[in-house]
C-alpha cells in the first residue's frame, strides 16, 4: 500500500507546473567563504520573449554570526553590458531565529535579485556573486546558488 500512495505522490509532484529554467549551486569551503572566492554561474538564454524572476539561494548554518549577509552580483550580457548591484539577505529575526526553510542544521533563504526582467538577447550570461561581508574569511554560509524561473504570463 505504503508504495502506490509513494508512486501516486511522485506523479503528482511531476504532474506540478515548474516554471524553473536554470537552478545551480556552488558549494562553499568548510574553511569559510573568503572576499576574494567569486562564485560564479554561466546561463544560456535563449527565449528573448518571456519574463524571468532570479533569485539568489542562500544556505547557512549556526555557524554563521550575523542577521544579515550582503552580497556583491554582478551580471554580464552576451554583449558584455555588466549590471552590478548590492543585495541584503536578512537571515534572522531580531530575536536571533533563522529565517527560510530548515534541514538539519542548515537553513535555506532564496532572497529576489531580480524580479521580471528579461533577457534582450539569446546567449549566454554570466553571473559573479562575492560576499560583501566585513570579514575577509565568512563562517557559516555553506552554499550558494543562482535559479531563474520563468514568470507567468497574467492573463488581462
Amino acid at each position: 500500500m505504503r508504495y502506490i500512495q509513494y508512486i501516486l505522490l511522485m506523479l503528482a509532484l511531476s504532474a506540478c507546473h515548474n516554471n524553473e529554467v536554470f537552478n545551480d549551486a556552488k558549494i562553499l569551503p568548510e574553511t569559510g567563504w573568503h572576499k576574494e572566492n567569486i562564485v560564479r554561474f554561466d546561463y544560456l538564454a535563449n527565449d528573448t520573449s518571456s519574463t524571468y524572476n532570479i533569485i539568489v539561494d542562500i544556505r547557512n548554518d549556526h555557524e554563521y554570526p550575523y542577521q544579515n549577509f550582503w552580497l556583491f552580483v554582478q551580471s554580464i550580457s552576451p554583449d558584455s553590458i555588466v549590471y552590478s548591484d548590492t543585495l541584503e539577505c536578512v537571515l534572522a529575526d531580531n530575536y536571533g531565529r533563522w529565517i527560510g526553510n530548515s534541514s538539519g542544521s542548515s537553513y535555506h533563504l532564496p532572497v529576489l535579485f531580480l524580479r521580471e526582467v528579461k533577457f534582450i538577447q539569446p546567449g549566454h550570461y554570466n553571473f559573479a556573486i562575492v560576499q560583501g561581508m566585513r570579514n575577509d574569511t565568512l563562517k557559516g554560509i555553506k552554499e550558494v546558488g543562482l535559479r531563474i524561473e520563468k514568470v507567468e504570463e497574467k492573463e488581462e
